[in-house]
């Protein structure tokens, strides 16, 4: 069977069984924050995209006050999961999971020194002078004890789509360690990335996931990917613990891309709920997700991103939601302090107000299909809070 052919036959497999067990779970929830109990919820900063390989970078999120994470690396797209038990350069050593290898996705382990001694001598000496590879210390040399962590990463390279995913919660590790062809693995059949259609990949992620009601696949900066709303539309149909999309993302500021909000409302406008997230990437100092949970568990953090029950901030810091609420008649915002409140909808800004709180009536729901409050800071810091949307059609 050709390669392509055995990829497409793989997909259709997948779909059939992805139908049946997208239909047990329960749809994104429509109106997040249900029985959620404000004034005892902890608050816990947290992102789902984040990249950190040393103690340094985590200790800048440590310090902002952190408490949760999902680290997002890549090259391999593997959790680097527990954190205490990851060790410098441990993937180009030995992998465990599976790869694409000449178009068939091929079980580990991947001893990566046995593989790469019949041609290393053709790789450039710059790159040949670190092989063979070790395994070095530990990566995390501080972690404070009891920390919230859960496993993730940042997967790319598929087949059929240039959308970069992420899958919090998700133990599925993809692609190699060799992102720019230095050691010449590509020329020798490995794929670095996925290597598969997305519909399999993300079937692979959601079969992976460490808790069944906790977490899920979140897509990443859709407009630097280039992705049109009937991509993201595509990838929301196909599961219902497909969260939502990447809003902001600092990283993607630096070519004038870090900002996916009316992509967020044109497809919420379609009436399809798309939770909307905020990351720092590769940066440090913006996008951040604050999730309410009762108890700082892991598994309670991952849940609160199931049901919705979070907003997006841009600083994590100073203003903050005291109160999201609606039940279908009036929609209510508290803030901890004054702040230019807008409700926002398919017709627009339906409501705005600088005020410490905000009770909008909904007499039309079915003009506005959906409604989400967005918070602005009077003071000079800069922050935005965003509310998981609200809908308003069946």
């Amino acid at each position: 069977m050709h390669n392509s052919l055995l990829l497409t036959t793989v997909v259709l497999l997948f779909a059939v069984s992805m139908t049946s067990l997208a239909q047990s779970q329960p749809g994104r929830n429509p109106r997040p924050y249900q029985g959620l109990d404000w004034a005892s919820a902890h608050q816990v900063l947290t992102t789902t995209h984040i990249h950190v390989s040393n103690q340094k970078k985590l200790d800048i999120f440590l310090k902002r006050g952190f408490e949760f994470f999902t680290l997002s690396n890549y090259y391999p797209s593997a959790p680097y999961y527990p954190m205490s038990a990851m060790r410098a350069g441990q993937f180009r050593v030995r992998q465990e999971h599976a790869v694409v290898k000449n178009g068939v996705l091929t079980p580990g382990p991947f001893e990566w020194n046995d593989i790469l001694a019949p041609w290393i001598d053709q790789v450039d000496e710059e790159y040949r002078k670190s092989y063979p590879f070790k395994v070095g210390g530990p990566m995390f040399t501080d972690l404070p004890p009891g920390l919230m962590e859960a496993p993730n990463a940042e997967h790319h390279s598929f087949t059929n789509t240039r959308a970069h995913i992420n899958a919090p919660g998700s133990l599925y590790a993809s692609g190699t360690f060799d992102a720019r062809n230095r050691f010449l693995s590509a020329k020798h059949g490995y794929n670095f990335g996925t290597g598969l259609p997305w519909q399999t990949a993300f079937a692979n992620m959601l079969e992976q996931l460490l808790i069944p009601d906790g977490g899920g696949i979140t897509i990443n900066h859709p407009h630097w990917s280039g992705l049109t709303d009937e991509n993201i539309a595509e990838m929301l149909d196909f599961d219902p613990r497909v969260l939502g999309i990447e809003v902001f993302n600092q990283s993607c500021g630096r070519v004038g891309k870090a900002w996916s909000e009316e992509h967020w409302d044109r497809v919420l406008a379609t009436g399809r709920q798309c939770f909307g997230f905020f990351v720092p990437d590769h940066a440090t100092t913006e996008g951040v997700n604050v999730l309410l949970v009762k108890e700082k568990t892991a598994a309670d953090c991952l849940r609160a991103y199931r049901l919705g029950n979070w907003y997006g901030a841009i600083k994590g810091s100073g203003l903050r939601f005291q109160k999201i609420a609606c039940d279908g008649k009036v929609l209510t915002v508290e803030c901890d302090r004054d702040a230019n409140i807008q409700i926002i909808s398919k017709l627009g800004v339906v409501a705005e107000k600088q005020a410490s709180a905000l009770t909008f009536p909904i007499t039309e729901p079915a003009q506005h299909v959906y409604l989400r409050a967005k918070a602005t800071a009077v003071d000079d810091s800069g922050e935005i809070l965003f509310s998981q949307p609200f809908m308003m059609t069946p």
